[in-house]
């Protein structure tokens, strides 16, 4: 009896653990698909609205090209959001679980075909955003005859329609089917499955291997990272040539600030401007790896095997949330290192009543001198100067009216003179 109860407890207390860890993933899971998942995709879809809205008004009012880039990634982004909440986040709050039949699964084979198209059409987007940041640091002359807005604009519709029908064949992979009951045919409930398309060995070789490999996880994450590594050795590049044109002396300093201050700030927005769409490609491209390594071991092990694994699952859901965290972010990358963007957020925010109720509210326990009714540094410098830059007759507009105001207070302060 001592030998049976000495073996058969190390096997109890490896199944409790076990279960315990099996319930501890499925409640993960859950938490990561559904209520994490469900305030991202909402914040998310709100911020990514907000910052189309701001990147149409600053187009109306003739900006870079790039913003065609951040535009229609935001928008591909924001598809994204809504698919992975229809995908993961609804069934999860709804039911607790993904379902596989009933009603709802009727959507499934088009949630899953453009939730595919979605992501394959924001991987091109970056893609193309980094090598467009690539021949404007490191080939500016390319950068100058491939860079023109219509150019740019014709390209983000190829690239949008291109990932649309590479993701077709998605489509024909899932079907809903009704299964009944065998002997009477009746209590029929509709369910989700595999058609013979996505079983076929050379489809599943050559579309999800190869194709998928080379043009959506693999390839593009490698060309991400060479690209995003040569753009910040050629911004690292940048700063130590401006700061050794700019010495840290004081003769030198007050000579760039006099002479040369526009050129320095002009270089200084665009330097800024670089590091925003850099941070934004480095997020995606970490928010991208995971994926990319779950997809290879995926064609590695075997999806069967694949598919049966618990942690694999666990894994799986991470790199879901990954990807539903890194769409719903950009916003707060432009508003941190966009220093037009905030003005632009904070103006649309204001031309809102409830948006402007907020901002006084935010702004109550401020100080009075730095008060919403005073004139900001933005519209004082309107006042004797044009809105894109100054001219020499601001200039001396401004120096006699400096002179006329010292003259004035000599005169009240020496009645003796008049």
């Amino acid at each position: 009896m001592v030998p049976s109860d000495a073996a058969s407890s190390p096997t109890t207390f490896i199944d409790v653990l076990f279960g315990w860890a099996l319930s501890f993933i499925q409640m993960l899971s859950h938490l990561l698909n559904g209520y994490f998942t469900a305030f991202f995709v909402f914040t998310g879809i709100i911020l990514n609205l907000l910052s189309v809205s701001i990147f149409l008004r600053k187009e109306r009012a003739g900006t870079p090209a790039i913003q065609y880039y951040l535009v229609t990634l935001t928008l591909w982004q924001t598809a994204l959001l809504a698919n992975a909440f229809l995908l993961y986040s609804f069934p999860n709050l709804w039911w607790g679980h993904l379902v596989s039949q009933g009603t709802y699964v009727y959507l499934y084979p088009y949630v899953y075909t453009f939730a595919n198209t979605t992501h394959t059409g924001s991987v091109w987007i970056v893609l193309t955003l980094t090598i467009d940041r690539y021949l404007a640091l490191c080939q500016p002359l390319k950068h100058r005859a491939i860079g023109k807005k219509r150019r740019v604009r014709r390209l983000m519709i190829v690239v949008s329609m291109m990932a649309v029908i590479f993701s077709i064949p998605r489509f024909f992979e899932v079907h809903v089917v009704l299964s009944c009951e065998v002997p009477p045919d009746t209590n029929c409930v509709a369910i989700i499955d595999r058609t013979e398309l996505f079983d076929n060995r050379l489809y599943w070789t050559i579309y999800h291997v190869i194709l998928a490999m080379i043009f959506v996880t693999l390839l593009p994450c490698l060309i991400l990272f060479a690209l995003t590594l040569r753009i910040s050795i050629a911004l690292r590049s940048a700063i130590a040539k401006r700061k050794s044109l700019c010495a840290p002396n004081s003769d030198i300093d007050t000579r760039c600030k006099s002479i040369k201050s526009s050129r320095y700030n002009s270089s200084r927005k665009d330097h800024k401007s670089n590091i925003m769409l850099v941070l934004v490609i480095a997020k995606f491209l970490v928010s991208d790896i995971l994926p990319t390594v779950i997809d290879v071991l995926e064609h590695l092990v075997g999806q069967s095997a694949f598919m049966m694994s618990p942690l694999a699952s666990l894994f799986v859901d991470i790199s879901n949330f990954l990807i539903v965290l890194n769409c719903s972010s950009n916003f707060w990358v432009f508003f941190v290192w966009g220093k037009r963007f905030r003005r632009s957020c904070r103006k649309c925010i204001k031309s809102t009543q409830i948006g402007a109720c907020i901002y006084d509210m935010a702004q109550w326990n401020t100080d009075s001198e730095v008060s919403l009714c005073a004139p900001s540094s933005f519209t004082t410098a309107n006042v004797t100067t044009k809105a894109y830059g100054s001219t020499e007759r601001s200039f001396r507009h401004k120096r006699n009216m400096e002179l006329i105001v010292s003259r004035t207070d000599e005169t009240s302060l020496n009645p003796s003179r008049t």
